[in-house]
């Protein structure tokens, strides 16, 4: 099955229909079209489009009956032996008068909204898809989201709530396996017939009315013999209070002056007079309707009833008959591919708002309706009102020159063709169009978004941004902007551009430009300008504060905004405070803050006691915008303490031993001496600055240069070897690492 294109309101359908449908139901194209609107606009509480479309177009299966449910059925069960009130439905309440194909059928249409309901239209609106299909999504809806407990205790018993209005579905099940054959998944399950309209054979014209007013009015003119769909209600003949109604001949229905009147003339039905019925609107037609007989209707559409001959406007130029006629005010071309068209027109035969077709370069533009406020032409054109004003917007012109025309569509009976109105050379611009959507300040600078395009093509073009008046970045388009694709198919989506731009403290005003790319257009587009204020105060981390040997390693960055530069102050305990320059290369923060480079980062070793020490940073502000920023402070253990280590190996080879091990001071990372003594005597020295590889891993603060490996004499006989490491910082004792004997 081909898909369903959906018109109305350039809604299409979400979620899409079974293809091919499964179900055994049918439904008209328009009034499905009607049915998906309605059901998309009103879904909620849980509730789906698609299962709202179902709980909708289940009644109608049960209300207008056939297959394929009518827009424009008629109801025919409410006969004077169902209730003694309906005899009033009968022409001049005389069931078995004269006139019983004059009979006011009160139900109407595919949801049969009866006047009992006090439903807010008559029978026009009850038949045209769109204001029925509206009405039923709000009821259900409305119903559903407003269910007591006691109907909520399941899913069908809810259901069957929400079709409370509905005979069929509310005392009877049913409508609930219809709904279940329709609403699968994020699919309505369900054919269309595309013979079936909004509609649903029910015409649109304009007519003269004389109960009604003295200028024509719309009316709508309903024939069973032209409904669409099924067509079962229009069977069985009248014969008696126990039959059904009689199928009512053709009849006008026109709502106005808050009434719904329907009049039935004598060339649709051959009676020797014509007929009007009315009511109120929103009271029940059994007990509010006044009938009358000779009454006057010309449909000047198609020149029937009681038509006299062909109206005439009193114009500045004189009396207008028949054709329409009107003027092409003006046709702008814009940036954004489009032209606007702007004009009025009036039909003679009418006072309603007639169509508008518009032409460009010879080609099909668009249509529009006048209907439009304008109550110039009605001060120089008296009798018709103001709204008939039309305008419009051609989409998709390529740049350059194109000639626009437009011409007046014939409504009525008389005039024989469709005017022009005029015709226009209109430039469509080749500049740049696009908007600067924002400006909003970022530590350091300033961030700008929006989007830029060429009409010449789909190309991402360039954009340049000014801060303060000076150039301060060229960027591409071309970040992905599915909703400006959306707007300009033409273009696409690759047409967005964000950027941060470095800035100083203070206020700065950003402007954004389209950069032109031809072939036409001469000039760059300012895309805006927005003003955003910008924190001075410097930026910056203290990323670390380690102890070490013999000190506080401190890392981090820092830069003021104002200089690009900074000095970063350490205090220690709180005492005087220590500059440390901000020169380290960090490539994290080039990246971070585009624009600001890469030298802003610190590290350094300051020399401090063994301990526990706090070590605070701060950045004073450098510029003239802004306040210092405290980087925060830290608790350190700086290590310290006598050396430790070990006497490993001892070796003799005659008079000479070979001594190796390794020690380390905890207050510095250099080698420290090492002293020998031999059978308690001075034996000599040396510097445990050897590489042990091992030392240096259990160690990772010290270093490798650690390890001892000496030689020296010793006596013959037995000789003990101690040896001893010698202390340079804090804790006064140069311990023995070990004694050995050779």
């Amino acid at each position: 099955m081909a898909a369903l294109v959906l018109a109305l309101v350039g809604t299409a359908w979400t979620p899409p229909l079974v293809d091919p449908p499964t179900s055994g139901q049918t439904f008209g194209q328009g009034p499905l079209e009607a049915v998906t609107a309605a059901a998309t606009a009103n879904a909620g509480c849980g509730l789906s489009s698609v299962a709202l479309a179902a709980l909708m177009m289940a009644p109608t299966y049960t209300e207008a009956g056939g297959p394929v449910p009518a827009p424009m059925a008629l109801s025919r069960y409410d006969n004077v032996n169902v209730n003694s009130t309906n005899v009033n439905l009968f022409a001049f309440s005389n069931p078995n008068g004269p006139y019983l194909n004059a009979f006011w059928s009160p139900g109407i249409g595919m949801w049969q909204f009866d006047s009992a309901g006090a439903w807010p239209f008559g029978a026009a609106g009850s038949i045209d898809s769109v204001t029925s299909a509206n009405q039923a999504a709000r009821t259900i809806a409305s119903r559903w989201c407003n269910a007591p407990d006691s109907q909520k205790v399941d899913a069908p018993t809810r259901r069957k709530y929400a079709w409370g209005p509905w005979y069929g579905c509310s005392t009877t099940n049913k409508c609930e396996p219809i709904f279940q054959a329709l609403a699968e998944g994020s699919h309505l399950n369900t054919g269309f017939d595309p013979s079936v309209s909004r509609y649903g054979g029910m015409q649109q014209r304009t007519c003269l009315v004389a109960a009604v007013s003295s200028n024509p009015v719309e009316c709508w003119y309903v024939n069973p013999a032209l409904a669409q769909g099924s067509k079962g209600w229009t069977g069985g003949t009248y014969t008696g209070p126990t039959s059904v109604t009689p199928l009512p001949k053709p009849f006008y229905v026109v709502e106005a002056n808050g009434r719904e009147y329907r009049v039935w003339i004598a060339a649709d039905t051959g009676y020797d007079t014509a007929i009007l019925a009315s009511r109120p609107d929103g009271r029940n037609a059994r007990t509010s309707l006044t009938w009358s007989s000779g009454a006057t209707l010309c449909d000047t559409t198609a020149n029937r009833g009681t038509c006299t001959g062909p109206r005439v406007a009193q114009t500045p130029w004189g009396p207008k008959t028949g054709n329409p006629f009107g003027s092409l005010d003006a046709v702008t071309g814009r940036t954004d591919r489009t032209a606007t068209v702007t004009g009025w027109t009036i039909d003679p035969d009418t006072n309603s708002a007639i169509d508008v077709h518009v032409y460009v370069d010879g080609g099909w533009g668009g249509s529009a309706r006048a209907n439009r406020n304008r109550p110039d032409v009605a001060e120089v054109v008296p009798g018709y009102g103001a709204n008939h004003g039309y305008g419009l917007t051609i989409g998709n012109l390529t740049p350059g020159v194109h000639q626009v025309c437009a011409f007046a569509i014939n409504r009525g009976p008389y005039g024989d063709t469709n005017p022009q109105l005029g015709c226009r050379d209109v430039t469509v611009p080749g500049e740049p169009f696009g908007n600067l959507e924002d400006v909003s300040a970022v530590p350091g600078g300033v961030r700008a978004r929006g989007w830029a395009a060429d009409p010449d093509g789909d190309t991402s073009i360039d954009v340049h941004l000014y801060v303060d008046g000076a150039l301060a970045a060229v960027r591409k388009a071309s970040g992905s902007r599915p909703d400006v694709g959306s707007v300009y198919p033409w273009a696409g989506a690759a047409h967005g551009y964000e950027v941060t731009l470095p800035t100083t403290g203070g206020s700065h005003r950003v402007c954004a430009y389209g950069i032109n790319v031809g072939p036409t257009g001469t000039a760059n587009t300012e895309l805006g300008c927005r003003t955003a204020t910008v924190d001075g105060s410097p930026l910056g981390t203290l990323d670390a504060a380690d102890g070490r040997p013999g000190g506080v390693e401190v890392r981090g960055w820092a830069f003021d905004p104002d200089t690009g530069d900074a000095t970063v102050r350490v205090r220690i305990d709180g005492g005087t405070p220590i500059s440390v320059a901000t020169t380290a290369v960090r490539d994290d923060v080039a990246s971070a803050f585009s624009g600001r480079g890469a030298t802003h980062g610190f590290s350094r070793l300051l020399s401090v006691a063994p301990g526990v020490h706090q070590v605070c940073a701060t950045v004073p502000n450098q510029g003239a915008n802004g306040t210092g920023r405290n980087l925060g402070c830290r608790s350190v253990t700086v290590p310290g303490g006598v050396p430790f280590g070990n006497f490993e190996g001892l070796t003799r080879s005659g008079s000479t031993a070979r001594l190796t091990g390794w020690t380390i001071d905890p207050d510095v990372a250099d080698p420290v001496e090492v002293h020998v003594y031999v059978n308690g005597a001075w034996g000599g020295s040396a510097r445990a600055d050897r590489t042990r590889a091992d030392v240096g891993a259990a160690f990772p603060g010290y270093g490798a240069l650690h390890g001892f490996d000496l030689t020296l004499g010793v006596p013959a006989g037995r000789a003990e070897v101690c040896v001893y490491a010698i202390n340079v910082g804090a804790g006064g004792s140069n311990p023995r690492l070990g004694c050995r004997v050779v």
